[in-house]
């Protein structure tokens, strides 16, 4: 399952960045990047990664800041080789990471001289660099702390929204499995609904919608199933059927069953 709704993500990446001119990335707990905005590197680091061997610099530097999120669970920032600020936040659902937040390419303060990295460049781009350098925005931690706290809201908001979602779109199949395999047990509107967890109104539209059965038609009609296929499959004693059928009273389920069937338990057997 996908954990975002990526489309809903990137129109927030998008909102943000009118907002604070800072360039944001999601990715998943695996490192792939999922969404990102603006969708292009700034001409600084499109310039930068041109040289294979910044760009490899680059990628170590993302390497040890996923490495320091994953170890910590807290938020990571630091100074890349290039001299830029750089935010690494893990996003965390039940103290698990599902995700993280980049917020990057810019400088710590607008402020910032580029004299006092360009050592670090190839020579024949330091000219280039330096103008694209001088055009980056910056930000304060104070302004980068308060972009991680309202992205990791939204992020995990959605993450919680898709489970959610996930597991309403199953529960038909959840509650049917549940039913065939306990049907020797408490299988009461009550039980279910403190099972799953949910109201006896949730529950009654659950059975009319996916099932169109009342509850306790869908469960005695699973019941007399199994029953029968116990009855033709195996030589139990018709009372041991019942048992395990959730019927145990022996007269209730031969006057049940011969309703359902046409025929007592034994009649059924003997065909």
């Amino acid at each position: 399952m996908q954990p975002y709704d990526l489309q809903k993500m990137q129109e927030l990446l998008h909102d943000f960045y009118n907002l604070t001119k800072i360039k944001i990335c999601i990715y998943d707990n695996a490192e792939n990047e999922l969404c990102y905005y603006p969708e292009k590197l700034t001409d600084f680091c499109r310039c930068l990664r041109a040289d294979e061997v910044m760009d490899a610099r680059c990628k170590e530097c993302d390497r040890l800041a996923f490495a320091a999120c994953k170890k910590t669970h807290r938020r990571h920032v630091y100074t890349c080789h290039a001299g830029l600020l750089e935010c690494f936040s893990p996003i965390l659902y039940n103290d698990n990471i599902i995700g993280y937040i980049v917020i990057g390419q810019i400088k710590a303060s607008e402020h910032a001289d580029f004299s006092t990295i360009a050592m670090r460049f190839p020579e024949q781009r330091r000219e280039e660099l330096r103008e694209n350098f001088n055009r980056l925005p910056s930000a304060g931690m104070d302004k980068i702390n308060s972009a991680i706290h309202i992205l990791d809201a939204c992020a995990g908001y959605e993450y919680l929204k898709n489970l959610i979602s996930a597991a309403e779109s199953k529960i038909d199949a959840t509650i049917g499995a549940y039913i065939n395999e306990h049907l020797a047990d408490d299988l009461s509107v009550q039980a279910l609904c403190s099972r799953f967890r949910i109201s006896r109104s949730e529950m009654y539209s659950i059975f009319k919608e996916y099932f169109n059965s009342s509850v306790a038609d869908f469960v005695k009609n699973r019941r007399l199933n199994r029953a029968c296929a116990l009855l033709r499959e195996t030589e139990l004693p018709v009372n041991k059927i019942a048992e395990q059928c959730g019927i145990p009273d022996y007269n209730y389920f031969s006057k049940t069953f011969k309703k359902y069937c046409g025929m007592s338990p034994r009649e059924f057997r003997k065909k």
